[in-house]
């Protein structure tokens, strides 16, 4: 096992207990990922550009069967088959969240677990990517880690940054929108990545890698981990609107320091494209 491994704690309280034991989920999630990646595995179409691989059942059932053991009054959101249930605390949770890469072979995807109380109030994240062995992990109210190390949002000016963003390939129809608005952050910005997995972007954003991140159509297991994190970092998550970021109800998502949030927000207002919530 890497070193992420020995990141995990003796814990004292409830609250750690959990924290623990979601992490050590998540890295023996990695590990199967990283076990079958660009292995042999069955592949179908979940949808039109969208697939799905066993590995996407077979971790999602690990981590949901490891949780629900360590927490019997768990609540479960989880991707594959829309798989939910009320419970606290309640846990959301991408078993693989960049399938297509993963699919694919291109080394860029991960396991998320956000959570959450019953009442649907942010606790904490995890979000680890096994092929770098890279830990994401954060409480509310006690910053953001990476193995182990703090991590901040960026102090760089915006124009200083990359920037990442996601075509909405689940909703061909907003494509040309979505270009007019990356069209209007292009010109601030020192580039533009497109790299295919949502929490992942959040992540590096929160880490300052990169200076924002925007979508749309994105889903609440794409973003519960990745957002608290953020926020802990010292980032701000808002929708098209501006509105704060809520991972249940959201359609659209924008993260980054506080200032090159509200500058993208304001070059969308005055270039007067419509925005959506």
């Amino acid at each position: 096992m890497g070193q992420t491994h020995s990141i995990i704690k003796f814990m004292k309280n409830t609250d750690e207990i959990l924290m623990n034991t979601v992490i050590s989920t998540a890295l023996k999630a990695g590990d199967i990922l990283r076990t079958g990646f660009r292995q042999r595995f069955e592949v179908e179409q979940k949808s039109a550009h969208d697939l799905i691989t066993e590995y996407d059942t077979t971790v999602q059932q690990f981590i949901v069967e490891q949780l629900s053991k360590a927490f019997p009054g768990a609540g479960f959101v989880a991707e594959e088959e829309h798989f939910s249930t009320k419970g606290d605390p309640l846990l959301v949770i991408d078993p693989l969240d960049g399938t297509n890469n993963f699919a694919m072979g291109i080394p860029q995807f991960c396991v998320s677990i956000g959570v959450f109380t019953g009442e649907r109030q942010p606790k904490a994240g995890v979000v680890y990517n096994p092929v770098l062995e890279e830990l994401y992990h954060a409480q509310v109210g006690k910053g953001a880690y990476l193995n182990g190390e703090p991590i901040h949002v960026t102090q760089e000016p915006l124009k200083d940054t990359l920037v990442a963003t996601a075509l909405p390939f689940k909703f061909r129809d907003k494509v040309d929108w979505i270009t007019q608005l990356l069209l209007h952050v292009y010109p601030e910005v020192m580039d533009i990545r497109r790299l295919g997995s949502a929490a992942l972007d959040i992540c590096y954003t929160a880490a300052g890698i990169f200076g924002l991140y925007f979508e749309y159509g994105i889903n609440a297991w794409d973003t519960a981990a990745g957002v608290c994190l953020l926020r802990e970092a010292g980032g701000v998550a808002v929708d098209f609107s501006g509105q704060p970021y809520d991972p249940f109800t959201s359609k659209s998502i924008v993260v980054g320091p506080p200032a090159h949030v509200e500058r993208v927000l304001r070059l969308w207002r005055e270039s007067g494209v419509q925005l959506e919530g």
